[in-house]
């Protein structure tokens, strides 16, 4: 593989939100990966080592495309409570339960703003931050990947 090669898929990552590429060749391996793609939780793409040069690119354009996470940026003035691992997200402690927290409310840094299940184990999750909440980016019953952003808070 030859370093234009190279930059072809650097720019293929880039331009799909990756954080991960993997690829294997006969005796050639190599491995991409993007730092600001992983703390987005972008999606991790695997190259079968059967695929051609020009079959990846392809492929990493027909794959990333649905799947890759879009992230919209927070304005200056807002703090971010971010997931501290890979889960579900709830709310509440039960589905009969108030959440947490909701628009417009106060929290400080012990605040519990949520919870994380990871590995059928709910984990209380704090503000670790004082302010305002002004957004709930996460939704409620679906998965959050590390990093990504719970909160925003002013």
């Amino acid at each position: 593989m030859e370093i234009k090669e190279i930059r072809t898929l650097v720019d293929l990552m880039k331009k799909n939100g990756l954080a991960v590429f993997q690829m294997e060749q006969g005796d050639f391996k190599i491995t991409l990966k993007t730092p600001e793609g992983a703390a987005r939780g972008a999606s991790f793409i695997q190259g079968a080592p059967s695929f051609s040069m020009p079959t990846v690119s392809s492929a990493l354009n027909e794959v990333a495309a649905p799947v890759a996470v879009a992230s919209v940026p927070a304005p200056q003035n807002y703090k971010e409570i971010l997931s501290p691992m890979v889960g579900t997200f709830y709310t509440a402690a039960s589905p009969e339960s108030p959440a947490f927290v909701e628009v417009g409310q106060e929290v400080n840094a012990q605040s519990v703003v949520c919870i994380i299940e990871a590995m059928k184990v709910m984990n209380e999750i704090k503000a670790e931050i004082a302010g305002k909440i002004v957004e709930v980016v996460a939704q409620n019953g679906k998965p959050v990947q590390f990093g990504e952003v719970l909160f925003r808070v002013s």
